[in-house]
């Protein structure tokens, strides 16, 4: 039995394959077609990690607006 210690042992679409990744009937592989998948999830979590950065650094603006409005660091 697998033991999951947290959630980067969850697969994602990130590492699975798309059904267009192998072969069709005709012999011609799909492979562009899981190229562009592939790219596309990982264009999202850039995408997720700058948007996440940059609400880190709104909160903490916020934190440091709230200390001065209170007068705490004045």
């Amino acid at each position: 039995m697998l033991t999951i210690y947290d959630s980067h042992h969850i697969p994602t679409n990130r590492n699975r394959k798309g059904p267009q990744a192998c072969r069709t009937q005709t012999g011609f592989a799909m492979g562009r077609g899981e190229a562009r998948r592939v790219y596309q999830a990982r264009l999202d979590l850039v995408n997720r990690r700058l948007r996440l950065a940059w609400l880190a650094q709104q909160w903490a603006g916020h934190l440091a607006r709230r200390r001065f409005a209170k007068g705490k660091y004045a």
